[in-house]
């Protein structure tokens, strides 16, 4: 049959073909026992393992290390000052003079903007009725979960800065925190600062198990691809009576519903076994599907550049973990030194996170998330066009 009689194939026989490939390619991905523990049960593993850590990275380090040291280890916490009195002036100067934090004013509709999207670890708002000669002066704080040592520190700040403020005045002693973690209801009220149960760790953790899942679909099925070409399967699927664009189709479509498998293994896990609530279900479906139609464009551009089974294997697997490393796959973005942070923007890896993460806790609406959603979309068309080489050259 000629070039032309295949594309003049009725669609909907196109359709049936490419999915009878997907479903050839997810029974030989069943049948690899190594391929299951590694897309299914290892991501499985790494999210419940660090969940039940809890959420708490980034502890500052403490020691001799000069004004310039101290600096750079201070965390930048959001001030909200809506009293705008000498009290709030003097216990906000006083927090600010704090080696381990640094304080940033900005207004309570863009603190909180900045917290829900990981760019500041806290923020501290300061009521109207905010006065240090009250008998517990209180103060609202707003954390990421994700930087719970981060809090604890702030907390221990807090108590120190109502000290300087007052200047050794008898009075109140304490401070009341009202603390609000990101993600989960108000914190309660607490005189010794002491910090709320934040959301479950395992909304932190299972959006990052739900990433090294992708990365081993993405590897795996680059890899079978480039096998495939060498072997000559795709070129025997090249001469019969199917379109080229088919083979391409079949392989992104089993990519594609492996991803959106294990996605849905785990956010079960999640929900029944370890009471995760996603912000907005909705939403989260957005994320996932639009993740997983990003890394499929990457599973095929990876194909592309491949030549051999093997190179092919350590190539992706090298190439994926870059973006994990950048990404925040491995270690909290926060923790990163400052340039990587800003390289991280560029690893499709966190925008996935941020996608996922945006509908399961940091309370995302739909013009927050559509932008991340975007990019992956993006990515994942973009990563077609040239992972197409892989059966147009055949």
């Amino acid at each position: 049959m000629s070039p032309a009689e295949h594309s003049a194939a009725p669609p909907r026989a196109g359709w049936t073909a490419a999915w009878a490939l997907a479903r050839k390619d997810l029974q030989l991905l069943l049948r690899d026992r190594a391929g299951v523990f590694l897309t299914f049960f290892w991501p499985l593993i790494l999210a419940t393992f660090f969940g039940a850590l809890g959420p708490g990275f980034g502890a500052l380090t403490t020691g001799d290390e000069g004004e310039a040291g101290a600096e750079s280890s201070a965390m930048v916490v959001l001030a909200v000052d809506e009293a705008d009195s000498p009290d709030s002036r003097a216990l906000l100067e006083a927090l600010d003079a704090t080696p381990r934090v640094r304080l940033e004013a900005a207004q309570r509709e863009d603190a909180q903007a900045r917290v829900r999207s990981g760019g500041a670890p806290a923020m501290v708002v300061l009521e109207p009725d905010f006065a240090l000669a009250a008998d517990t002066p209180e103060v609202r704080v707003r954390v990421d979960p994700r930087r719970r040592s981060e809090a604890e520190v702030l907390g221990q700040a807090l108590e120190l800065a109502l000290h300087r403020a007052r200047a050794g005045e008898p009075g109140a002693s304490t401070l009341t925190v009202h603390l609000d973690w990101l993600g989960g209801g108000p914190g309660d009220q607490s005189n010794d600062a002491a910090l709320t149960k934040p959301p479950s760790p395992f909304a932190v953790t299972f959006p990052q198990g739900i990433i090294w899942a992708v990365l081993a679909c993405a590897a795996t099925f680059a890899t079978s691809l480039v096998q495939e070409r060498n072997q000559g399967t795709l070129l025997r699927l090249a001469v019969a009576p199917l379109p080229r664009w088919q083979l391409l189709v079949g392989k992104a479509l089993a990519c594609l519903v492996a991803i959106l498998a294990v996605a849905a293994v785990l956010l079960a896990v999640a929900t029944l076994g370890f009471g995760v609530r996603p912000h907005s279900w909705p939403l989260l479906l957005l994320a996932v599907l639009s993740t997983g139609l990003g890394f499929v464009g990457v599973m095929t551009a990876l194909a592309a550049l491949g030549r051999r089974s093997a190179s092919a294997a350590g190539m992706s697997w090298a190439i994926l973990m870059a973006m994990a490393v950048v990404g925040g796959g491995m270690v909290p973005l926060f923790m990163l030194p400052e340039l990587l942070q800003r390289a991280a923007t560029l690893s499709p890896v966190a925008w996935a996170l941020m996608a996922m993460e945006g509908a399961v806790w940091r309370g995302f609406g739909l013009a927050e998330l559509l932008p991340w959603c975007a990019a992956l979309v993006g990515l994942g068309l973009a990563g077609l066009a040239v992972g197409s080489r892989a059966v147009r050259d055949l």
